[in-house]
């Protein structure tokens, strides 16, 4: 007893009518292939790493863009806490890089 390769040979047979319907087979195939469309979409979509980029990029930008507004907001405000709430951060930056690079050559003597 050979079975065909979408046939299950230990199945009965006993599906019931309104699977063979052609409309509701019809009706089956479409929903199957929308539903196929849908899943390729989302794959091309979650493997285009070009476009993930660009959105990455894009994302940046527009953080950047926000502390940036804000950064000068306060530059320009007239209360001297928000320019040192600024400058703090920075200067304490610029003076861990600079220790960083001390210690580094310091070492390699």
């Amino acid at each position: 007893m050979s079975a065909t390769p979408h046939e299950n040979p230990d199945s009965d047979n006993t599906q019931d009518e309104a699977s063979s319907d052609p409309a509701q087979i019809e009706a089956d195939i479409a929903r199957h292939r929308q539903e196929l469309g849908d899943t390729v979409d989302e794959l091309t979509e979650r493997l285009d790493v070009k476009k993930q980029a660009r959105d990455k990029v894009e994302s940046i930008k527009t953080r950047a863009n926000a502390g940036l507004g804000e950064v000068k907001t306060r530059l320009n405000s007239d209360d001297h806490r928000d320019v040192l709430s600024v400058l703090a951060p920075a200067l304490g930056a610029v003076a861990a890089v600079v220790l960083i690079i001390g210690v580094a050559r310091r070492v390699r003597r």
